[in-house]
């Protein structure tokens, strides 16, 4: 005969195993509204552009659409933070940053729009570096994450030719870069990796690769050049790192990317077939004399900072604060003064388009160089991130195109940083954010699925 605790217990078996499907479906139900705000957060700064002093109502409806969606997701996850490992170390000197820059700026009684203006950028960097890991913890959700990355770079593409041709009135042999979207580096790493690996999607990222760098030809301007140099320089070092230990270049990667090659001269050329014109503009950009223009304004820039830091030496150790201004001495550099139009040489407060120099301008030394060592140390891991991929050979492994993505997105935006600071801009910030997070967040998440370990078995 059955005894009460049995009966309990069988009751307690029976209750359990029909309260299952109910969890189930609501914990599927969130998860599904987390990735919905992550893709509204991502999609909010589309259509960013530069608007006029004091920001816009548009701008303000897209800072709006941000936060709110960041806010939500942060609470839906019960605003989980990391309290250890290098993760927690890029939020914490991150948030000591900002706190530091902000009593900085109150110190220096920096005006509050000039504040904000450039403290923005660097807040979205933090928000997309969390909403990243929060999403990305699974498969599903980092796969969410690359494909609202895709869909704001792609839209951003088309919406910066549009702005550029529209509200500055220049043809196509004068416009330059008021058409580049700041994303096109990242499209590029997208639409290269389908095109070379993704069988499925091959077409549609052909046609993406050729729009980027027609843009690129177009716009005659060397950066986004050199940062795709940059990340391919970086996966090439990557696969001989392993290719030592292994004695052995893989002989895929060495196919798929002779294969890229032969795309991007392909595309080149129909390109310069289009617009024959593109060729002497290149030309008369690399030999004429404004060639090093961009050059020594950034030198310039670097020089003012490092006078307004020397003229109060208490700011070395907690730094100027967000917006401050400071000298630009394009007069020290009298052979681009013919260059530059009225104005030139006044103070400034933006941040200057070499990315370094800032942390220690609004951070001082206390916080400055921590964050600059943070990206740093990211640079390296997304390194050893795609050490593993080529190790493993996960180009075959469509469950592994998040990892790859975060990696090389994450370079890609560092190596824009020396020609063309990300964090002058909200869009730019905001993607870095997302592909450090990405990056850190999907080798675990890959991992875990035993993708990574069923690979290393097969070998």
């Amino acid at each position: 005969m059955p005894t009460p605790w049995a009966a309990t217990s069988f009751m307690a078996a029976i209750l359990g195993h029909l309260a299952r499907p109910a969890v189930s479906r609501a914990h599927n139900g969130l998860s599904r509204q987390r990735h919905k705000l992550a893709v509204l957060f991502i999609l909010s700064y589309a259509l960013d552009f530069r608007g006029s002093e004091g920001g816009s109502a548009v701008q303000y409806l897209m800072a709006g659409l941000n936060t709110t969606a960041f806010l939500l997701l942060a609470a839906s996850h019960s605003v989980t933070l990391p309290r250890r490992g290098f993760v927690a170390f890029v939020l914490w000197s991150w948030l000591a940053f900002l706190v530091t820059g902000s009593v900085g700026a109150a110190i220096s009684a920096v005006p509050l729009g000039q504040y904000i203006r450039v403290v923005y950028p660097f807040t979205l960097f933090l928000a997309g570096f969390l909403t990243a890991l929060w999403t990305a913890k699974s498969l599903r959700g980092a796969e969410t994450v690359v494909s609202a990355m895709l869909a704001a770079a792609v839209v951003s593409l088309f919406f910066s030719l549009w702005w550029g041709f529209s509200f500055t009135g220049k043809s196509t042999d004068t416009i330059r870069y008021e058409i580049l979207s700041p994303l096109i580096p990242l499209l590029v790493v997208v639409a290269g990796y389908d095109l070379l690996f993704a069988c499925k999607q091959q077409l549609r990222a052909l046609v993406l690769l050729s729009l980027a760098l027609g843009v690129i030809v177009l716009s005659v301007t060397r950066s986004p050049v050199l940062v795709i140099g940059f990340v391919t320089g970086a996966v090439l070092l990557a696969a001989l790192a392993n290719s030592v230990r292994s004695a052995r270049f893989p002989r895929p990667l060495l196919r798929a990317m002779m294969l890229g090659v032969s795309v991007t001269v392909a595309g080149l050329a129909l390109v310069l077939l289009l617009y024959p014109e593109a060729a002497g503009r290149w030309q008369n950009r690399a030999l004429d004399a404004t060639r090093n223009v961009t050059f020594w304004t950034r030198v310039a820039a670097v020089v003012g900072q490092f006078q307004a830091l020397a003229a109060n030496p208490s700011s070395w150790f907690v730094g100027q604060g967000f917006g401050a201004s400071y000298p630009w001495p394009v007069a020290e550099f009298p052979w681009i003064l013919p260059f530059l139009g009225e104005g030139a040489g006044e103070p400034v407060w933006f941040p200057g388009e070499f990315m370094w120099m800032p942390f220690l301008f609004y951070g001082g030394v206390v916080c400055g160089p921590v964050v600059a060592i943070a990206l740093v140390v990211g640079v390296a891991r997304s390194f050893r991130a795609l050490k593993l991929l080529l190790a493993v050979q996960a180009w075959r492994i469509s469950e592994a195109r998040p990892a790859w993505i975060g990696a090389m997105g994450y370079l890609a935006f560092v190596g824009a940083g020396f020609t063309a600071n990300p964090f002058i801009s909200r869009l730019p910030a905001l993607f870095m954010g997302l592909c450090l997070g990405l990056a850190l967040a999907q080798p675990v998440a890959v991992s875990r699925s035993g993708v990574f370990i069923n690979t290393m078995t097969k070998r």
